[in-house]
Formats: C-alpha cells, sequence, structure tokens
C-alpha cells in the first residue's frame, strides 16, 4: 500500500509536467479566464479526495482525513484516521456526521467528532456514499449497505455488480442510488436491506466521479470530457450534453445550476447548465492541479494537489 501510495503521488508529479504545455496552449482555446476569490487552508501529506457535510469538509490522504469547518476561515477542526494507509475514498453521512474512510484494506467507520474507528468491511474499496442510518460502499464487485455504528468486520447485504464501481451517489427523496461502473451509468432503487437495479445508460468510458442536482447527473469521463443526463425516469436516463473542452476530465460537481469540472493542472472550469446549449463560463486557472470537487450548501470545495491545499469558493460567484 505504501509503494501504491508513492507510486500514485509520482505519477500526479509526472502529470503536472506532462501536462505544462498542453496547459499553455490551453490559454488559446477561447475560454474566459476566471480569477475566483477563494478561502484556503493548508493540508497535510498527499491528499486525494474531499466531500463536503453540513457542518464540516472532510479530505483524505496519506497523512489521514483533515477535517474543517465549512464555513469562517476553515481552520483544522481535526486529524483523524492517522496512520490509516491507501486511504482513497471518504464521506460524511448527512446529518449523523459519521465519517466512512475507504482503503484497499477496507471500510473503517468513526463517530462524529470524537472517538477511534472500527474496521467494518475488509477488501478494496472503490466508492462510498452516506445515507442516514447507513453508508453505501463499493467493495470488490458488490454495493452494500453497512450501518452506521457497527464496529464488526463483516459482508453486509447488497447486490453483486458485473462491472467495478467507481463513484456512488445518492437521491433521498427518491430512495436511489445511482453508480458508475467502467462502462455505465445505473441507478439502483432501495428497497429495505437490498438493491433493486432499475435502470441504466451507457458511458463510452469510465465514469469516474459523478454529480446529482434534481434531475440531472454528471459524469467525469477522463480524457472524454463531461456526460450530462436528465434521470427524472431512473429507468431510461437520457443524454442532454456532452462537455469536452477539458483535455482530462477528474471530478465533478453541480451547484446553484452550475457544473465545476476539476481538470487537473488546467485548473476548474465553469460551467452554466441553465442555458441551451450548455454555456462554459470560464476557467479558474488559479485553483492549481485540480483533481477533486465537492459542493454542499452553496460553497464549492477545490481539492489543489499541486499547492497542497483546499480551497472554497462562493458556487454562484
Amino acid at each position: 500500500m505504501v509503494i501504491g501510495s508513492t507510486a500514485i503521488g509520482a505519477g500526479i508529479g509526472f502529470a503536472v509536467g506532462h501536462e505544462s504545455d498542453r496547459t499553455y496552449y490551453s490559454r488559446f482555446r477561447g475560454v474566459m479566464p476566471l480569477r475566483l476569490s477563494s478561502v484556503n487552508a493548508d493540508l497535510e501529506g498527499d491528499p486525494i479526495a474531499v466531500t463536503a457535510g453540513n457542518e464540516l469538509v472532510a479530505v483524505g490522504g496519506s497523512a489521514g482525513v483533515e477535517l474543517f469547518q465549512a464555513s469562517g476561515p476553515m481552520p483544522t477542526a481535526s486529524l483523524r484516521a492517522r496512520g490509516l494507509n491507501g486511504i482513497s475514498v471518504v464521506a460524511l453521512a448527512r446529518p449523523s456526521g459519521w465519517l466512512a474512510v475507504g482503503s484497499p484494506s477496507g471500510l473503517y467507520m468513526f463517530p462524529p467528532q470524537t472517538g477511534p474507528g472500527a474496521l467494518v468491511r475488509p477488501g478494496d474499496v472503490a466508492a462510498i456514499v452516506g445515507g442516514m442510518g447507513h453508508v453505501y460502499v463499493a467493495v470488490d464487485d458488490r454495493i452494500e449497505i453497512a450501518p452506521l455504528a457497527d464496529d464488526t468486520s463483516r459482508t453486509w447485504p447488497g447486490i453483486t455488480v458485473t462491472s467495478p464501481v467507481h463513484a456512488l451517489s445518492i437521491d433521498s427523496a427518491r430512495a436511489l442510488l445511482w453508480a458508475t461502473t467502467d462502462r455505465d451509468l445505473i441507478a439502483y432503487r432501495m428497497d429495505g436491506d437490498s438493491l433493486l437495479r432499475v435502470g441504466a445508460a451507457p458511458l463510452e468510458s469510465v465514469g469516474l466521479r459523478l454529480a446529482q442536482s434534481g434531475d440531472t447527473i454528471a459524469v467525469a469521463l477522463g480524457e472524454h470530457g463531461v456526460r450530462l443526463f436528465d434521470v427524472a425516469d431512473p429507468t431510461a436516463p437520457r443524454t442532454i450534453a456532452s462537455w469536452t473542452i477539458a483535455h482530462f476530465a477528474y471530478d465533478v460537481a453541480i451547484d446553484k445550476q452550475r457544473l465545476f469540472v476539476a481538470a487537473g493542472p488546467e485548473g476548474v472550469y465553469v460551467v452554466d447548465l441553465r442555458t441551451s446549449p450548455i454555456h462554459t463560463i470560464g476557467l479558474a486557472r488559479g485553483m492549481g492541479f485540480a483533481t477533486a470537487l465537492a459542493s454542499h450548501r452553496g460553497y464549492t470545495y477545490i481539492l489543489d494537489r499541486r499547492d497542497v491545499v483546499l480551497r472554497r469558493v462562493l458556487s454562484d460567484f
């Protein structure tokens, strides 16, 4: 796991150098530059993932999980999961504040604010999303439902997926769970302690990350950009737009009818979803090497791996 973490860090460093020329030429692609004002918090180690809850923002990486107040000057609230190697994904269960941490060794659950964590599911965790009294977790070839407060390692109820899962998003209002795999966007209906597949749409490449706002889902597809879906009918998700301006779309977030795209060394693109066709507002190059995003309650949080900081911007700047 240590070797793996080192390789990931080296890969990001290589990408910074490899993309520098392409980033320079992107300045002449007709995208308006954006100068966004941000509140910043310095990070430790090699940060990988970010998630936002009602009160806190969590950043996971080689130092553990750093927690910051979601509003105000973002002073560090605490550092948890210190010493847990290979952290790849984090989630905050709303509104309880339980912290879920995923790594190649398994799923760990931490109670709100203080207290030791517990391994509740061994296996290589690819994605987590928090629910009211449980979390949904993608482990190996399964999506499972794990309770928040359990401290026993076991396999939980769920569903077996034929293709690796890369990202999860929950639609609590309609009792839906959305997942991306190597080739599909899939909708599952929550049915007690099980999941029922109700619909899907094909993807042209791996669905790295996804974000949902109302009846719109955005999927980051790496070098294939971003695909937008109308999911008003979850049994038949419908493609409404493809956005391909970025060289590589690492992550996406939606807030205030704006799509934020983490584009690595290029920075963060902002797209207006209210227009038809959708309109690219501009590119914020000052956001550094942006690889992960989270939006919640009017703010968008940006993980800048170049300067090793967490940046918070107003979604409706």
